[in-house]
């Protein structure tokens, strides 16, 4: 592909109704940004939560998410469709996600999400539930990198150890072995909590 510049993007009108990825990435790569636009909106609240899920900081992993679709974009050339597009997606946003973490040298926590005051429960079991989601955030957050990219992947995600295992260049018992240990830190870390 020539020229990536803005102006030598060629807008054009995507097919109302479902369009696969694959078509969609072909048609991105022959300039079209309606095309890559679909794809952004197709992934990027997924990337966004895995980005999340590794950070723990709302403004670092929508800095990641769109450092991630920006590189997607200017590395679309060398997509050659090995994996699908959200799993070389993922594997973008886990590698930048990371590499944050690691020059960010500290561990946060996750900014707390206000929900809405449930009537039915009183102000002593609210306190304790958002206490408890908060030891989960930083049990999770102080996992070895390894073991967090495969639980917040595989357990908040949805991914497949197939899958995992693609993005992080990995194997499925790899995987397995660090969602084992993950769970049995969680349980160990958490076991006032249960």
């Amino acid at each position: 592909m020539g020229d990536r510049s803005p102006t030598a993007i060629r807008p054009a009108r995507i097919a109302k109704g479902p369009v696969d990825d694959t078509l969609l990435v072909r048609r991105a790569r022959d300039g079209c940004l309606d095309a890559y636009r679909t794809l952004v909106e197709r992934h990027a609240p997924r990337a966004y939560r895995v980005a999340l899920g590794l950070l723990g900081r709302r403004e670092d992993a929508e800095d990641v998410t769109q450092e991630a679709l920006l590189a997607a974009w200017l590395a679309l050339p060398t997509f050659r469709g090995e994996a699908s597009f959200a799993t070389w997606l993922y594997r973008i946003v886990t590698t930048r996600a990371l590499n944050k973490r690691t020059r960010t040298a500290r561990t946060r926590p996750l900014d707390a999400v206000a929900e809405p005051a449930d009537p039915a429960r009183g102000p002593a079991e609210q306190a304790e539930e958002h206490l408890a989601a908060a030891a989960v955030t930083e049990a999770v957050a102080e996992l070895p990198a390894a073991q967090r990219v495969a639980l917040v992947l595989y357990q908040f995600e949805g991914l497949s150890y197939d899958d995992i295992a693609e993005i992080t260049h990995s194997t499925v018992p790899a995987i397995r072995s660090h969602l084992y240990r993950a769970r049995r830190t969680l349980a160990t870390r958490l076991h006032d909590w249960r």
